[in-house]
């Protein structure tokens, strides 16, 4: 264990650790990965969000009746193909409005 300790405080091995954090941080894609979706604009949202069938409103507005708010999402992510985020934001304001309106 003195070994390993004393082999971790050279500073020949705190640069190549420090240089393999680095290569991993770029080459790993600033946080990003292939398996996130396309950042969209809000144009783009709105366009999607403006595809969904009134019948698949429904169908999500039911899940949040039904304290599914996750199944909700799931649902207007497959309709879309919009991410979590997007898809949470857009269910979520859907439940204000529709709470609004009931007074």
């Amino acid at each position: 264990m003195n070994a390993l300790a004393q082999a971790l405080s050279q500073p020949a091995t705190l640069l190549v650790a420090a240089l393999a954090f680095a290569l991993g941080f770029l080459v790993r894609g600033i946080g990003l990965n292939s398996f996130s979706p396309p950042l969209m604009t809000e144009a783009q949202i709105e366009e999607a969000l403006s595809k969904v069938t009134k019948a698949k409103w429904a169908e999500i507005d039911r899940a949040t009746d039904d304290r599914k708010k996750i199944l909700a999402i799931k649902l207007l992510r497959e309709q879309t193909g919009l991410g979590l985020k997007a898809s949470k934001e857009a269910v979520e304001a859907r439940m204000q409005s529709r709470h609004r309106m009931r007074g």
